[in-house]
């Protein structure tokens, strides 16, 4: 049967894409997950995978050409058994393209369209929020021993310590997990950590480590160091950027000791951290100075609620303070 391979929706303020190069000719056999086309968007330049494996009959856009989001690319011909998954958020009618090509309109016209697209979040998803102060106090002394014993490039950082334990805890809470589509939600078996990372120009993209339930807290250290560094020099893949299945923002390095963030849809929860500081905790009738860091939790109200959150916090609370666990 014959399939349309459509521009797909590389984030929420996205509305169009311009194709930069295609890695493939009429005739050509693709494979599932292979790199079919390069597309520049606001943010960088990503390599485009086919959902599909199937032969290339035709190209319908040309190089140099911009698409706007879920317009034919291509057409393939695949199996008839294979699931077709379509679908991405469209935004408003994008502005005339000589204007587009200013920094200065790039930079107002990403704003306008990621403050669209989270206010459409705030008015279509019942919001809910929580916080939870968690002791950081055996997690750093565990990381000083382990990463005494590993080379400069192989030590743990916090931030992927702290989502490897969020990632544990999905587990157990399939809830925050997995995306909300037409009144329907779909928990997800993978875990597709979506993590904020801040640009050098001030915008954020939301990338996803990829099934990082399957890997060990050093796999999870080395992918996140990954995903950062190609983020900012542009070489994402699509799938990235469109299968994450739930969202992590840190902006403690920013000094904030909170965050409460805007729920990415079709996802259905975000969990937020701020900086570590020294406080005082009182535990045992005694006050002694420790570290301490604030969980975030703003989740969707249709999937579930603060009882479930509140479980799925302290869940993370307890692998953060179990770090052989990790």
């Amino acid at each position: 049967m014959k399939y349309e391979f459509t521009m797909p929706s590389l984030g929420a303020e996205m509305d169009e894409g311009k194709l930069m190069q295609w890695k493939i000719h009429p005739g050509d056999t693709v494979t599932k997950g292979q790199v079919v086309a390069q597309v520049e968007t606001t943010k960088a330049v990503v390599d485009i995978e086919s959902f599909r494996s199937g032969k290339v009959l035709e190209l319908l856009a040309k190089e140099g050409e911009v698409v706007a989001v879920n317009h034919p690319l291509a057409i393939f011909e695949i199996d008839e058994d294979q699931e077709i998954v379509t679908g991405g958020i469209k935004m408003d009618s994008p502005a005339k393209e000589a204007e587009k090509n200013t920094p200065e309109f790039q930079g107002v016209n990403l704003r306008e369209a990621i403050g669209k697209a989270m206010a459409r979040s705030k008015k279509e998803i019942p919001h809910y929020y929580l916080k939870r102060r968690v002791s950081l106090d055996l997690l750093m002394s565990w990381l000083d021993k382990k990463n005494a014993l590993l080379s400069a490039e192989d030590r743990l950082l916090i931030p992927a310590v702290l989502q490897r334990a969020i990632c544990l805890a999905l587990a157990k809470y399939p809830e925050m997990n997995g995306h909300y589509r037409d009144g329907k939600y779909v928990p997800s078996s993978d875990v597709n950590m979506g993590t904020a990372i801040a640009l050098k120009d001030g915008a954020v993209m939301v990338p996803a480590i990829m099934q990082s339930q399957k890997m060990s807290h050093s796999e999870f250290n080395r992918a996140y160091q990954d995903l950062v560094v190609r983020t900012r020099q542009g070489s994402l893949k699509n799938s990235e950027l469109i299968e994450g299945t739930v969202t992590v923002t840190n902006i403690g390095d920013l000094g904030s000791d909170e965050v409460y963030g805007i729920i990415f849809p079709p996802q259905v929860a975000i969990i937020g951290f701020g900086r570590i500081r020294k406080e005082a905790i009182v535990a045992d009738e005694q006050t002694r100075p420790g570290f301490v860091i604030d969980l975030t939790l703003s989740a969707d109200h249709r999937v579930s609620d603060g009882l479930l959150g509140a479980r799925f916090l302290n869940e993370i609370d307890k692998k953060v303070n179990d770090p052989e666990s990790l």
